[in-house]
């Protein structure tokens, strides 16, 4: 019987997780009966708003304190990484649902586990966490946590084996510190092997949301160009500016029905000319009025720029201090400058000699002058007065997250390292400002990691080197490239300098896929690929470089560090060092002006990214994945995306068949 009791108490926990909600916290009401005094009780119930657990009528309690399961841990985490999965994107790669794949291709991965099977609750979930792993850790990362044939998915998971699940949303470089790494964020409490109550891990679900509402694990990580300067989020951008109770006057009506059309879209010619009309006449809320008509789609760019600039100016003739208002208002002003700027670079700076001259008007150093100088700021560096800039946000980095993201990348841009350091050193965030304790120490740890580059690049450039230096070796590899799905085997012969790619490839025009099959002589430049549909060998010149992903590769790690700013990060897990290599779109675009492309110029490079998975034991390179988008003059867009896995042991042995060499099909 107690065999029995324990065996139902089990499902009912897993229902727990599993079950579909119907139960709200809303109006005293509780999702589970057990939970009402528990001090978990809110991150419980805001767990089951944010779908992490599951309730319903026939799943009454939560047993806040029984020991979670590894399974259960796992389900929970699987559910958390899709409202975190943008935080960590720069060290996954991973788009929205692609984890299911190695490199987004053929093969669906599988678990190393002889107890968890694909037809129970668990497997999903725990697959997914063990992909996303891999792809952050290396090989097999899971084993780390839990090695072995079995992961004994009932058993009750501790602190330490979810601090190593749990790292993976932090910048922790050595997973030999993820507990302590862990702890310090204050995710979880007690000791390394103590068990995790399911009370325990609400707590710490709720405050890693709080973790993900704010900044990026690496927040000074610019991978794509455009997130410097920073400005604060606008949460709501259509606001009345004012308070309107009924029954309204029919000018107020007319006034918020026009902001309920541009809100939903629904905004016509109608709508605009009502508001011009308001404009002219003596309708109080005229900073509300000229927000509304900057909005216009159908006029002028430079038009809505003169709206945007008479409401600031209705704002100071109100005379009421709004700081929330006016960073609106200069926020509305800096969105149709970039759209100025995107066409003639000297609107920046017109724009900012008109926005300039409202600094008169507030008090220096004020939350009102604040909410100014954050777009002043921003439009000074996009008119190359970067120094002015940063004497700006410097005087309030303290108590601006954006000031101080910008005064610290603007600074490293620079090389004043010394001077980024000495700002975030000056700091003391107060106890309740969570986000600017949370950057604090983001920060610090980023700075430790850029002092970390040179080491790290030296380390990548060795395993690279040994890549080259080796004579044989096999790579087993998935990829899309721009929409080709490829499956292939690469033997390498470095000696005889030949090389053989064989696997298939998906086109999406086809239902069938095609054979992938092709020779290189390294000593002729040559590569004699196969044709299926003709079923002859085509002969083409390989000392010709026709994409920027191809350039790139041959440029040493060194010099893309110099000359391209490519930046670096490595994390060691178990058995692995894990390199990972950004280069800035904006330098690839400059740089490739001097080079010879088969696709021609390049026009934009909006991710540029790779991971390197290196044995510690061996230094050499077992695993090598990356992503990156490439456009071209002529809107030729290229997106390629993959994996190959190294393996060194492999009997590589083959020749070029001299039926090849001439030309004759198989």
């Amino acid at each position: 019987m107690q065999k029995l009791i324990r065996t139902i108490s089990c499902g009912l926990l897993t229902l727990s997780l599993l079950t579909p909600g119907v139960a709200s916290a809303a109006g005293g009401l509780l999702p589970y009966n057990d939970i009402n005094k528990h001090w978990a009780k809110n991150a419980i119930v805001q767990g089951v708003q944010l779908g992490l657990f599951e309730a319903g009528p026939n799943v009454p309690k939560f047993y806040p304190n029984r020991d979670m399961t590894r399974a259960e841990f796992l389900v929970m985490i699987d559910r958390l990484y899709y409202g975190g999965q943008y935080h960590i994107y720069p060290l996954t790669f991973l788009s929205e649902h692609s984890e299911w794949s190695r490199a987004e291709g053929f093969q669906e991965p599988y678990l190393p586990y002889k107890d968890v099977d694909r037809l129970t609750w668990m497997y999903k979930p725990t697959l997914r966490i063990s992909t996303i792993l891999d792809r952050l850790y290396g090989p097999n990362a899971i084993q780390y946590i839990f090695p072995g044939e079995m992961m004994k998915p009932n058993q009750p998971i501790t602190n330490e084996e979810a601090a190593k699940i749990l790292q993976m949303f932090t910048m922790s470089p050595d997973s030999k510190n993820a507990w302590e790494e862990v702890r310090s964020w204050g995710w979880l409490e007690g000791e390394k092997a103590d068990r995790v109550k399911r009370g325990d891990a609400a707590v710490a679900a709720d405050r890693m949301v709080s973790y993900f509402l704010q900044d990026g694990i690496m927040p000074l990580l610019d991978y794509d160009g455009k997130k410097f300067p920073m400005v604060p989020d606008v949460e709501e951008v259509l606001p009345l500016f004012a308070t309107y109770t009924d029954p309204k006057t029919t000018d107020e009506q007319i006034y918020v029905d026009a902001a309920a059309a541009i809100r939903s879209r629904n905004d016509s010619e109608e709508t605009f000319e009502q508001l011009r009309k308001l404009a002219d006449s003596s309708f109080p809320n005229q900073v509300g009025v000229h927000y509304l008509l900057s909005w216009n789609p159908e006029t002028p760019i430079e038009t809505n720029l003169e709206e945007a600039i008479l409401a600031i100016d209705a704002y100071f003739e109100d005379k009421i201090i709004l700081p929330d208002t006016l960073g609106l208002l200069s926020a509305n002003v800096y969105d149709i400058a970039l759209q100025l700027g995107n066409k003639d670079q000297s609107q920046y700076e017109k724009v900012l000699d008109r926005l300039s001259a409202y600094e008169q008007k507030v008090k220096q150093d004020s939350k009102e002058w604040e909410s100014l100088a954050t777009y002043l700021g921003a439009l000074e560096i996009r008119s190359d007065q970067v120094d002015l800039a940063l004497a700006r946000y410097k005087r309030f980095a303290d108590r601006s997250p954006e000031a101080l993201l910008n005064t610290s990348y603007y600074y490293l841009q620079e090389g004043r390292m010394q001077e980024a350091e000495e700002v975030l050193a000056a700091m003391k965030p107060k106890a309740s400002d969570s986000r600017m304790n949370q950057l604090h120490k983001l920060l610090r740890q980023e700075f430790a990691s850029l002092k970390d580059q040179p080491a790290i690049i030296s380390d990548l450039g060795y395993s690279l080197r040994q890549l080259d230096n080796a004579a044989t070796y096999q790579v087993k590899g998935e990829a899309v490239l721009s929409g080709l799905t490829f499956s292939y085997t690469q033997d390498i012969n470095k000696e005889k300098q030949i090389s053989r790619i064989s696997g298939f490839y998906q086109s999406p025009q086809k239902l069938i896929s095609d054979k992938l099959l092709s020779y290189t002589d390294g000593k002729t430049n040559t590569q004699y690929s196969y044709d299926t549909d003709r079923q002859t060998w085509d002969k083409n010149r390989t000392d010709k470089v026709d994409f920027l992903h191809e350039w790139v590769g041959g440029v040493k790690v060194a010099d893309r560090a110099k000359e391209l700013h490519a930046r670096y990060y490595k994390q060691s897990y178990g058995k692995y060092d894990v390199i990972t290599e950004w280069i800035p779109g904006s330098m690839l675009v400059e740089k490739s002006k001097k080079v010879a492309l088969g696709q021609g110029k390049v026009k934009d490079v909006p991710l540029f990214m790779n991971k390197y998975y290196i044995d510690r034991a061996s230094d050499q390179i077992v695993k090598h994945t990356w992503r990156y988008e490439e456009i071209y003059e002529g809107d030729s867009y290229v997106a390629y995306s993959g994996t190959d896995n190294y393996d060194f042991t492999s009997n590589v042995t083959f020749s070029i068949p001299d039926d090849v060499r001439k030309g004759v099909a198989p």
